[in-house]
């Protein structure tokens, strides 16, 4: 075996024991955030790692992927050990808990005004040519819509009063985001859609999904990446939804393989060199920021985490608003890249270890990780307290799917900036204050998902 891909197959070789350790001791469970941020991990840094070699060895030398791939090795050992150290367990157990009430009429009243404004949000509602800065603010939560849909789905799952007509609408919102995303072009929705619904089935149950189930979900996934993409670069068939169901009818189900990176584009149009280069992949970007930072241009030294409050200052209070960290992310790329880049080159993701290069290189990734460790793992810990509980259930269903976010964009937080502290996090925060003004003492646990008992029962 080659000295660069040793450290990819070791990392593979760690995945695989957690996951079947997890496995043999009946510890699994697949709504654990571990699993999803490992799947994005696996992606980035084994499957491309491992179909990029070539490319890699060629543009960055033998040495720079060695060093990339044992970066990357002893990262996500680094991981594991804080996620499993046993402080965030500790740090759970003293966050406020959860309300015990729960409100289905409440579900029933702000589903219609969050469906909608969801549906604005994603273009199919009140379109217009020119969007004032007011109205664009407004259409920045499209994932309201969703988390009706799962708070309905749940409403109607519970096992001491099922309600089989909630569950019914519930099911129907899931799935009409995930096809209006689809339609969008957006792979990102549709995958949340998807790793929500099935949550949002199986979490108020207290099961979870079996092995074939687990398999179906994640041909899902992939499915729903290849149809968005496939469509967004689509110039074949109109942009209408009568051209995008045609497009379903004759999709190509081999894109799927090019989607995951296990094989390559079969491009037969005089292909340039640009088409060619991996760079804008994860992966690649991961390479680029190894070579460029800090010898060719300097670290953000976390600058970028101070959108973390910026971004929730609009620009119409703000008008002059910096994207922090955005300088040093751009300098980088337009000093290690392949090609000549300007300050208006913009899009592709640098994966996480590429973003802790650009932090600090290997001590930003040190910090980073443990960090992201203790967030996720404090996460799940405080869920599975409350795990019986339906604002938890519906919280979870629409948490735990970021860790998988992390691995796979230009910086670990972005959902977070873009996603999660826009879209998820007012409406949750909101219930959960209604319910804790409205809440009783708390009824006896009845009890979780297998491999999710409560800390406190464990």
């Amino acid at each position: 075996m080659a000295q660069d891909q040793i450290p990819v197959y070791l990392t593979a070789a760690m995945i695989v024991l957690v996951f079947l350790g997890s496995v043999l001791r009946k510890q699994f469970d697949p709504f654990a955030p571990l699993w999803l941020f490992l799947a994005g991990y696996v992606q980035v840094y084994v499957v491309q790692a491992i179909s990029y070699r070539e490319y890699a060895l060629r543009v960055r030398g033998s040495e720079l992927v060695t060093a990339a791939n044992t970066r990357a090795a002893w990262a996500i050992a680094w991981f594991l050990l804080i996620y499993h150290c046993g402080i965030a367990k500790k740090i759970a157990a003293r966050l406020p808990r959860v309300a015990s009430c729960w409100s289905p009429a409440l579900v029933v009243a702000v589903s219609p005004p969050l469906i909608a404004w969801g549906l604005i949000c994603a273009g199919v509602a009140l379109r217009s040519m020119e969007v004032a800065q007011e109205e664009n603010i407004l259409r920045a939560f499209p994932i309201v819509m969703l988390a009706s849909g799962v708070m309905l789905l749940v409403t109607g799952r519970q096992p001491a009063k099922p309600r089989p007509i909630l569950t019914a609408c519930g099911l129907m919102v899931v799935l009409a985001y995930v096809a209006i995303w689809m339609f969008n072009g957006r792979r990102s929705h549709a995958v949340i859609g998807v790793l929500t619904g099935i949550a949002a089935w199986y979490l108020p149950r207290f099961r979870r999904p079996s092995m074939p189930v687990l398999g179906l979900t994640a041909v899902a996934c992939a499915l729903v990446v290849s149809l968005a993409l496939g469509w967004r670069n689509n110039l074949r068939y109109e942009p209408t939804p009568a051209g995008f169901l045609r497009y379903l009818t004759e999709f190509d189900a081999s894109s799927m393989l090019i989607n995951l990176n296990l094989k390559e584009k079969n491009d037969t149009v005089s292909p340039l060199v640009e088409q060619e280069s991996k760079e804008t992949e994860e992966y690649g970007g991961f390479l680029l920021m190894m070579y460029a930072v800090p010898e060719l241009s300097d670290y953000d030294y976390g600058s970028s985490y101070l959108r973390i409050f910026s971004t929730f200052i609009p620009r119409l209070v703000w008008p002059n608003k910096p994207i922090y960290g955005r300088d040093a992310w751009i300098s980088a790329w337009m000093a290690g890249s392949e090609f000549k880049r300007n300050k208006e080159f913009t899009g592709p993701a640098i994966s996480l270890l590429g973003a802790t290069q650009l932090n600090g290189g290997a001590i930003a990734t040190l910090i980073v990780l443990a960090a992201l460790a203790l967030l996720t793992r404090t996460a799940y810990d405080y869920f599975r307290f409350h795990a019986h509980l339906p604002w938890a259930q519906v919280w979870w269903c629409l948490t735990y799917y970021n860790a998988w976010l992390m691995t796979v964009n230009d910086d670990p937080l972005v959902w977070f900036y873009y996603i999660y502290g826009h879209t998820t996090l007012p409406p949750m925060a909101a219930l959960w204050i209604y319910l804790r003004l409205n809440d009783r003492p708390q009824t006896a646990r009845t009890g979780g998902l297998p491999g999710m008992a409560s800390p406190a029962l464990a």
